[in-house]
């Protein structure tokens, strides 16, 4: 199995105007960001007898992230030309070996064991910039540095065993057992599972869980309106992995045969979050993304109703998210909790599919969600005397993530054209993304006009995208 994706993304802004001594000035500006994945694995599966199946595997897989700016200048006076260039880049990556080996008992028709062990080598390039400065009068100045590579073996066992116990429960209990070992420190970390469902009658059930998380990778990720900058890090030396604990429950209830509805509850508790200190971004490229960072303390909660048809040429599912995530940091936003950026308090999901007959079905995907919580100054002080100098001004942001970006909604629609062949099935897929060419936000920027002062504009991406797929069993 392999895998190769590389996406890019881009914006052009140019402009040019003349002063009164004839001088005529022209720029061109040039935000840059990329991001790809490449993933391969081979397994080996094997038959050890009626009650014991093993899988193999080896894995490798790297995920590269670059963001950045690009501007060129150009100055016009008398018979004289002048140019300058300037590019920043800032790039990140995490590069995987990984292999491990389950095995899937079944001692009995009660219980269903599962057990394996593995172990993953990370690569972790959390930051490494670009700067390039090229003018007609100073030679090119081109360095490149970053943040110190971090390499790390995560290890792992775990059992589990999903358990029935007479005709209406059936739970699982399982272990998981892992570590990280990172420069001189080895976190360790005991992670018990519990989950248990009960039936009701014939149409009814309900559920629990409790699940204790350790994660080793870190999302750090700035507040602010512009360009979205997810860095997954590592833990170190410094920096503890988070943890988490989960609660949740849940009731179902099944309908004429073919209705069900579920309402679910849960509730997370989460510590040693990372987040960008007061000021700090990654645009500080001269400090190490461990000398940027603040850790608290999260809490995410909600609830979930679903509704989902199974029988009939008229299938699909609706459902329902009320949610919280907040966070705390002693040391940011005066020690208050704020909204995590992807606290998403609405988010609704509707999925539709009619089959026309055996070889024609047509699909629907809605999707809606709470826009991001961002950092946005409602006031700014212009210290120079004349009020012109942009680059001394001084924000005032009364906390942390308090402006809500529009929400993000969209329509995907497909059709699928199957027919059997002498050789197998021939599959047809045509579809839109996006059909309603809704102009979802990606991200906010402040931009200063002449006549009509400070606006906010919102850029995005994606527009309606039609596509067509081809696919042929055999």
């Amino acid at each position: 199995i392999a895998y190769l994706g590389n996406d890019k993304g881009y914006g052009i802004e140019k402009g040019s105007f003349t002063n009164d001594d004839g001088t005529k000035f022209s720029n061109k500006n040039e935000f840059l960001l990329r991001w790809g994945n490449a993933i391969t694995s081979v397994r080996w599966n094997h038959i050890l007898g009626n009650k014991l199946f093993m899988n193999t595997a080896v894995r490798y897989s790297k995920y590269k992230f670059l963001i950045g700016n690009e501007m060129e200048n150009e100055i016009k006076m008398d018979d004289r030309t002048t140019n300058e260039s300037f590019l920043f880049e800032y790039s990140s990556s995490i590069e995987d070996w990984a292999g491990n080996i389950d095995w899937d008992w079944v001692p009995n028709s009660n219980n269903y064991v599962r057990f394996g062990v593995g172990n993953i080598y990370h690569t972790f390039t959390p930051g490494v910039t670009q700067l390039q400065y090229n003018t007609d009068s100073s030679p090119e100045l081109d360095t490149t540095y970053g943040s110190q590579v971090h390499t790390a073996h995560e290890w792992y066992s775990y059992i589990e065993d999903e358990i029935k116990i007479g005709d209406k429960f059936k739970g699982n209990v399982g272990l998981h057992f892992t570590g990280f070992l990172v420069g001189g420190k080895n976190y360790l970390s005991l992670q018990p599972r519990l989950s248990g469902r009960y039936l009701l009658g014939s149409k009814s059930s309900i559920k629990a869980s409790y699940t204790y998380m350790t994660q080793f990778l870190h999302l750090l990720t700035n507040s602010g309106i512009g360009l979205p900058t997810d860095l997954w890090l590592p833990a170190t030396e410094r920096v503890k992995p988070q943890n988490s604990h989960q609660w949740a429950t849940g009731f179902a209830r099944t309908f004429k045969k073919k209705y069900e509805v579920s309402i679910e509850g849960y509730y997370k508790a989460m510590d040693n979050l990372i987040e960008y200190k007061e000021g700090a971004s990654f645009f500080d490229s001269d400090k190490d993304w461990q000398d940027k960072i603040e850790t608290g303390k999260g809490w995410s909660y909600g609830g979930e109703i679903l509704i989902e048809k199974k029988i009939g040429k008229i299938t699909g599912w609706v459902g329902y998210t009320l949610s919280w995530s907040n966070r705390q940091f002693d040391n940011l936003n005066f020690g208050e909790v704020y909204p995590y950026r992807y606290d998403r308090r609405n988010d609704i999901g509707l999925a539709l599919t009619y089959e026309v007959n055996d070889n024609v079905n047509f699909g629907l995907v809605w999707v809606y969600g709470t826009g991001n919580a961002v950092t946005v100054a409602f006031e700014r002080y212009l210290p120079s005397a004349d009020g012109l100098n942009y680059y001394s001004s001084i924000e005032h942001i009364e906390s942390r993530n308090n402006y809500r970006m529009p929400s993000y909604h969209r329509l995907d629609f497909g059709v699928n054209l199957k027919k059997e062949k002498k050789w197998g099935t021939r599959t047809i897929n045509w579809g839109v993304y996006n059909a309603y060419n809704r102009k979802n936000p990606f991200y906010l920027a402040f931009e200063d006009e002449i006549n009509n002062g400070r606006k906010l504009y919102q850029y995005s991406l994606f527009p309606l995208i039609p596509s067509f797929t081809y696919n042929f069993e055999f």
